[in-house]
């Protein structure tokens, strides 16, 4: 598996593991609710729940099974912050999106908890990038 070389006492210390061979398909699904800079992630243990809105008027959701990812661990009922939608899509895709057959980024994202930064971890031909995106508030849910 993609990105094994981190060691299960590190995915103790975080409240949320996700990981996807390829990134691609939660970009996808993020670009297609992006209207808006900013959405709220809520995850519980049956998934990843993403919500944009815009003045309380306009909504889109976006639900990620948790069966999807090929793990996907929460250590709390409820793990909810808000980040910065252009710059995790930005994220995502910064290996450029390779289009090569058998080629994929894969991703693993982790999150401490309020204080702490939404952390990802690409990989793509054997080259690991870890981006860490501070800049998030927590919210209320």
């Amino acid at each position: 598996m993609p990105l094994s070389t981190q060691s299960q006492a590190d995915d103790e210390q975080y409240v949320l593991v996700a990981s996807l061979d390829n990134a691609r398909n939660l970009s996808n699904i993020l670009k297609a609710i992006t209207f808006k800079d900013h959405a709220i992630f809520s995850a519980t243990p049956n998934g990843l729940k993403v919500t944009v809105e815009d003045s309380k008027c306009l909504q889109a959701n976006a639900f990620i099974q948790a069966e999807i990812f090929q793990e996907f661990t929460i250590r709390d009922d409820l793990v909810g912050f808000q980040v910065n939608l252009t710059v995790l899509l930005d994220c995502l895709n910064i290996f450029g999106g390779s289009t090569v057959p058998g080629v994929s980024t894969a991703l693993r994202m982790c999150y401490k908890g309020y204080g702490y930064p939404l952390t990802l971890f690409l990989e793509e031909g054997g080259v690991v990038t870890v981006v860490n995106i501070w800049k998030f508030w927590k919210c209320s849910l």
